[in-house]
Formats: structure tokens, C-alpha cells, sequence
């Protein structure tokens, strides 16, 4: 396979495998460039740890259409479950308290959030929640527990302003935005 490059597109060629950043393209910038300086095309498979047909294929490409031709095309794929909407329902839910909505709960939980977004015609998965939440921005958190202290002069006795300022009763976060 011979593949011979200008000064132009070696430059071009070059500069673009030193700005890339996502490997599976820079695997095909790099393996046009062992082929035009003449290294056998098993050896670049081998070098670079793909199938000998990736590199005849990645030629191919650049012979086609030049560096435009190594470019990734969309893949097929099945669509998101949750739609734009979904995930607006998801992000109000999360906005609000589960007690307010009928639930013992002081914090959401996966298996509530399936239960509500079911409710409101979207049923997903567990794990199709989880993928949400964290394209959203949203991380689980362990607990946080602040115990209630008993004794209403708590706060004057270690040295506060006695406002109350010390928190009483028992809370957590589940969830918290990154």
C-alpha cells in the first residue's frame, strides 16, 4: 500500500496528530503517517494494536477524501430512553422534597425516582436513571447526620451567640449537584 503525502498534508498531517486527543482517531492520523514513510502495513496493525483491515481501511479512506476521510461518522445507536422532557422531570423532581410528594423519605433514592418518573410515562431503568443523574451534573453523597442536641442552652455553654445557631434533629443529602 503506497501512500505518499505533499509538504502541505505532511505538515497538516503532523499537526494533527500532535492536537488530537481522542485516541481512536488519533490511531488513524498516526497510522497514515507510518504508511507514508514506507513501513509495511502489518507491522503498522501491529505497532499501533489494531486489525491489518483497520489500516487498509483507514488508507482507503485517505486516499478517498484525504484527512476528512478519517474522520468518525455518527454511529447507529438506540436513542436515549429518557427524552428532554423526562430529564426536565427528573431535575424538577430533584428540586423537590420525596415527603412533599407523599413519600417517608427525607431524600430521593433510585428505586423513587423510577417509581415517580413510571408514574409521569416514562418507564426506564434503574441504571438508565443513573446514567441520567450523572449526565445532569449529579453525584451521590454518603449522609450527612447532624444529631439534635437535647439541651436547650447548648449553644451559650460552647461559647455561640445562644440563637439556636446549633442545627436540632437528623438530616441527610443523598444527591448533590457537582
Amino acid at each position: 500500500m503506497e501512500i505518499t503525502l505533499n509538504e502541505t498534508e505532511r505538515v497538516a498531517l503532523g499537526t494533527a496528530v500532535a492536537r488530537e486527543k481522542r485516541v481512536r482517531h488519533w490511531r488513524r492520523l498516526r497510522a497514515i503517517q507510518l504508511l507514508a514513510e514506507h513501513v509495511p502495513p502489518a507491522t503498522v496493525a501491529r505497532v499501533l494494536g489494531c486489525s491489518l483491515a483497520s489500516v487498509y481501511n483507514w488508507a482507503s479512506a485517505w486516499q478517498a477524501d484525504r484527512l476528512n476521510g478519517l474522520r468518525e461518522r455518527p454511529r447507529p445507536g438506540q436513542s436515549r430512553r429518557l427524552d428532554s422532557a423526562a430529564e426536565h422531570r427528573l431535575s424538577t423532581l430533584l428540586d423537590t422534597d420525596p415527603q412533599s410528594r407523599g413519600y417517608h423519605a427525607t431524600g430521593w433514592t433510585v428505586p423513587l425516582l423510577r417509581t415517580e418518573l413510571a408514574q409521569a410515562g416514562y418507564p426506564v431503568g434503574e441504571r438508565t436513571i443513573r446514567r441520567t443523574l450523572h449526565r445532569l451534573g449529579w453525584r451521590w453523597k454518603r449522609p450527612t447526620y447532624v444529631l439534635g442536641r437535647p439541651d436547650p442552652e447548648y449553644g451559650t455553654k460552647r461559647g455561640g451567640d445562644g440563637t439556636g445557631s446549633v442545627r436540632a434533629g437528623c438530616g441527610w443529602r443523598g444527591l448533590a449537584r457537582r
